[in-house]
């Protein structure tokens, strides 16, 4: 078992220069921080590039850590030149680590800035020792983890890898997984993967407000985290205020402190009332950590107000934490007659002596001591202030006030320096050459691949020649059945892969690592196997099961780097992302390419259940959707339908385009062609698979049906 964790770091939000100095005024340990690019609230109040630079300052000079947020996946113009120059300055004045989600950073950033650490974002879904291990292995020092994981879970985590880890314990819940959320992007084209999130899942549906999760507040838990593992504690909120961001930080620190000095945890009414005034949806939620999924965890139509701060309270916040916290320091002076000025400062083990201009002989007025104390204790804006100032006069002295105050900062500007001195690094990383790898050849024709959720799909995509591989999806096709179902689609000539869920958590875990089931995994021995997440890719390879192993359209690859990390990982062919433009997809290098060329996009996934908050658990009456899915409707304010569908072996629920995505005329020749039945019947399934064999077996691409309402999703507009 590793060993238990020291002190928990309190991680605080920083939208802002003034939100970054309320955090540590507050007690703070760290802030997160973005930059002008590449983070994931764009539309944050971040500062600019020297203001970067001068936050990574001013939190070293106080004895804290900024973590810098480049938690956007990037497209391939963007992940060489651009992403150096932006790191590069800030790397050489001292930058802590920087938060990331795309695996291309990732790799680039190893190579680049070996040295700097890399804390893997929450978007990058990984929710187990599988997943954190192969990181870990990579270089990666902290994972951030997804708000849906237990206790337990974590807790297996940092058992199995000892990697820190940094979960979430106050401010806003998201409804999807984080990273694996399209529907911003496909309803408004802002998408959540490019910081440009609209907040769909705030709005109100037809009969209640199904997505809108209550804020959560885990003061609760604290000790609990401690012991599950968790090494730094983090609150959300860079889009929120500095008294937000003071205000919450104050509640959490007290409670670490108690929770540090030992004894009883206990926490008192008025501190969660004070956090329940600064910002709330309704009431609190302590979160996934105690249950997997609720409609309590749902804040209800109606219920959308928010109870104002009462102005005694505000007053209080603002008047101790949003007043300057300089740094104290320590100084001595001596004015000499004819000889030269000296200030001596000092900070804990450091200490300069500075030398200003010679004093004079007085004509009338000599200097007091108090005169000199009181000129070189202004120190105005500066980053200091004077705890103990001693001021010593020799003799009959006159000094200009402009040569004190030049002393003056001359003698702080040189603490700054050698206070600082310690992180700045020298040599700056080098730009790496751009990922290696030849374009792979192009098929003569697109391979046409179906992936089927029901069994009446199944059959109608074995009834077509022309489909070459079948997924089936493990959330319907249990282990025990999938040798029997592989040997039907070998004998109708027919491809079989296995569809893992979309997320591996513990009900997957629990399933997939019994003997009995590695060994019908084995014993089937797929042609293939649809991986959804980096847990799954690394469990497939840890366990040499078989299959050749495709990585999901949300396993992100938005560039050459990443496209080069996956096949490192082992990944043997990926599905293009979703959401780039087709001009920025680029050429294949390292793995063969499978593109969704129709079907309902899934816009969430989720670890709760649209048809549980509507109408009740499934499981719980005995009616688990585990043979074939089922579906409840989401109808938002214009009139669209959205399919919800239960997953009930693994417990999460996946939200559906209302309509489909059709590229089928305009798809990519060099990739396979997946066709993603959903909903359909068999015979709307029979139809669209008809089309697309009738153009294959003319050497042509099907055109759109003019009677099926499509999307063509970001294929033809991109994302910013």
């Amino acid at each position: 078992m590793t060993k238990k964790t020291d002190a928990m770091e309190l991680l605080a939000p920083a939208g802002s220069f003034e939100s970054m100095q309320a955090a540590f005024h507050a007690g703070a340990d760290a802030v997160y921080m973005g930059g002008p690019r590449f983070g994931a609230r764009a539309y944050a109040d971040n500062p600019d590039d020297d203001g970067v630079k001068r936050a990574i300052d001013y939190t070293h000079l106080r004895g804290k850590k900024l973590y810098l947020t480049v938690n956007t996946l990037l497209k391939n113009s963007e992940i060489g030149e651009e992403l150096y120059d932006y790191l590069k300055p800030l790397y050489e004045t001292g930058l802590d680590a920087v938060i990331i989600q795309d695996f291309g950073v990732f790799r680039f950033l190893r190579e680049a800035f070996p040295d700097l650490p890399l804390h893997g974002s929450t978007q990058m879904t990984v929710c187990g020792p599988e997943g954190a291990a192969l990181l870990k292995a990579q270089g990666l020092k902290r994972l951030v983890l997804p708000r849906e994981l237990s206790l337990q879970e974590i807790r297996l985590i940092w058992e199995r890898t000892g990697i820190d880890l940094e979960v979430f314990i106050h401010g806003a819940l998201c409804y999807c997984y984080s990273g694996q959320c399209l529907m911003s992007s496909f309803l408004g084209g802002r998408s959540g993967n490019r910081g440009r999130c609209a907040q769909p899942c705030r709005l109100l549906y037809e009969g209640g407000s199904y997505l809108n999760m209550r804020d959560l507040c885990a003061l609760d838990l604290l000790p609990a985290l401690k012991e599950a593992g968790a090494k730094s504690l983090k609150i959300e909120g860079r889009m929120k205020s500095p008294l937000y961001t003071a205000g919450v930080v104050g509640v959490y620190r007290k409670y670490l402190d108690q929770l540090e000095a030992g004894g009883a945890y206990r926490v008192r009414k008025e501190d969660k009332q004070l956090l329940f005034e600064l910002f709330n949806r309704g009431d609190f939620t302590d979160g996934y950590f105690k249950r997997h999924n609720g409609k309590e965890m749902i804040n209800p139509a109606g219920k959308q107000t928010r109870i104002s701060l009462p102005e005694e309270k505000r007053l209080a916040i603002e008047e101790k934490y949003l007043s300057p916290d300089p740094v104290v320091i320590s100084g001595n002076v001596i004015v000499e007659e004819n000889k030269e000025s000296l200030l001596m400062v000092s900070f804990r083990k450091i200490s300069l002596d500075t030398k200003g201009a010679a004093a004079q002989t007085a004509s009338n007025r000599p200097l007091t001591e108090e005169q000199v104390r009181k000129q070189i204790g202004k120190t105005g804006e500066s980053d200091f202030v004077f705890r103990d100032l001693a001021a010593e006069v020799k003799g009959s002295c006159f000094i200009p006030v402009s040569e004190l105050n030049a002393l003056r900062r001359s003698a702080l500007d040189s603490l700054k320096e050698a206070m600082l001195a310690p992180f700045r690094r020298q040599e700056a990383g080098v730009l790496p050459a751009e990922a290696g790898g030849k374009a792979l050849p192009q098929p003569e024709r697109p391979a046409l691949n179906v992936l089927a959720d029901s069994r009446a799909q199944l059959e109608a995509a074995l009834s077509v020649p022309e489909v070459e591989g079948i997924y089936l999806p493990a959330d319907y096709i249990p282990p025990e059945e999938l040798a029997e179902q592989v040997a039907r689609l070998h004998e109708a000539g027919k491809k079989a892969y296995y569809a893992l869920p979309f997320v591996f958590r513990q009900e997957a875990r629990r399933l997939f690592e019994k003997e009995e089931t590695l060994r019908q995994l084995r014993e089937a021995a797929p042609d293939g196997v649809l991986l959804r997440s980096l847990d799954e890719l690394a469990f497939w390879q840890e366990n040499k099961l078989p299959g050749k192993r495709i990585a999901d359209a949300g396993v992100y690859a938005w560039n050459r780097e990443a496209e080069a990390f996956l096949t490192k990982a082992g990944a043997e062919a990926l599905t293009l992302p979703l959401e780039l433009h087709e001009k920025d997809y680029g050429e294949a290098r390292f793995l063969p390419r499978e593109q969704v060329v129709y079907g309902r996009i899934p816009l969430m996934v989720s670890a709760q259940c649209v048809k549980r908050t509507k109408d009740g658990c499934l499981k719980a009456a005995g009616r688990a959707a585990l043979e074939d899915p089922q579906f409840t409707q989401l109808t938002d304010r214009t009139g669209a339908e959205m399919p919800c569908e239960s997953r009930c072996r693994f417990c999460m629920g996946v939200i559906y385009n209302a309509v489909p995505l059709f590229l089928g005329d305009i798809a990519r020749d060099e990739a396979a062609w997946r066709l993603q039945f959903t909903d359909e019947s068999a015979a709307e399934t029979k139809r669209i698979l008809d089309l697309f064999a009738d153009a294959l077996r003319r050497g042509e691409k099907p055109a759109r049906p003019e009677d099926l309402a499509i999307t063509r999703g970001n294929y033809k507009r991109g994302v910013q």
